[in-house]
């Protein structure tokens, strides 16, 4: 029997919970606003459903949560991705909720771009305001549930404080956060205060060695090969990170997780 009593849920909305059909270039239409079709015909395009297991798990699912994902399971902690339209079986028992975006309002490129130019705002944005207001979510917050966010958007709700309010959120992690996301979860789950603003600097980032393996699949084969870079420019935030090449074997290892899963396909992913 499957043990779907997770501790911590991790999911986002379906922008980014999805694997365009297996096109991963199809996802740049989720960063701009539907052009001559309606809205659920461009999603059908861009952003189709995913396949899931009898509880709501992805096949597949973005790489940074898969990652986050195996941080909290290499500590012991019962969790799991879950696709959203299927919280509301998990977060009834569920403690805390892990949300990862690209651009969680659009304030991002191409996304901006594409708002200027239209003048309407981009399904990413819409999609995931509305996944911010499912009922479960809003039940469940009622209920308790800790809310942490991240992921390369994080820097946006320091830029729109407006939500982080309104939805109650109660952390936000603002760069790599594999080392310092297990610490927050055990304090949320033992009740313990949490602190708003995580920045997690040159000094904090994992090293090599701490950077956890996907346990599951990425979408579309996704699996990274470094991070990081050398060259120091001001208006880079990858710059602010040490540089970090994974092994062969690190990158083998993630290949075959892909590839277990049924995926025949992969993308090989740096900064």
């Amino acid at each position: 029997m499957v043990n779907d009593n997770f501790d911590v849920v991790l999911s986002v909305d379906r922008t980014l919970m999805t694997n365009h059909h297996g096109k991963e270039f199809l996802g740049f239409m989720t960063t701009g606003p539907p052009i001559l079709v309606p809205e659920k015909v461009w999603m059908a395009i861009a952003a189709p459903k995913m396949e899931v297991d009898d509880i709501g798990r992805p096949r597949e699912a973005p790489y940074g949560l898969r990652k986050i994902e195996a941080a909290l399971l290499d500590a012991g902690i019962k969790a799991a991705v879950i696709d959203p339209d299927h919280l509301g079986k998990h977060l009834k028992n569920a403690k805390v909720l892990g949300i990862g975006h690209h651009d969680y309002f659009a304030l991002g490129p191409p996304s901006s771009e594409w708002w200027v130019l239209t003048g309407k705002e981009p399904v990413n944005a819409r999609y995931f305001k509305r996944f911010m207001e499912k009922p479960e979510i809003r039940a469940a917050k009622n209920n308790g549930l800790k809310i942490i966010v991240g992921g390369p958007a994080a820097w946006q709700w320091l830029w729109m404080p407006e939500y982080f309010e309104k939805w109650g959120v109660d952390t936000i992690i603002e760069g790599e956060a594999e080392k310092i996301i297990v610490s927050l979860v055990k304090d949320a789950l033992d009740g313990k205060p949490l602190p708003q603003y995580v920045y997690v600097g040159f000094k904090d980032v994992p090293l090599l060695e701490e950077i956890p393996l996907i346990k599951n699949a990425s979408v579309n084969g996704l699996v990274e090969i470094m991070r990081g870079c050398p060259r120091g420019c001001r208006f880079c935030s990858v710059t602010l990170r040490p540089l970090r090449h994974y092994t062969l074997e690190m990158i083998e290892k993630e290949l075959q997780v892909n590839k277990s899963a049924g995926l025949d396909r992969c993308l090989l992913h740096s900064e």
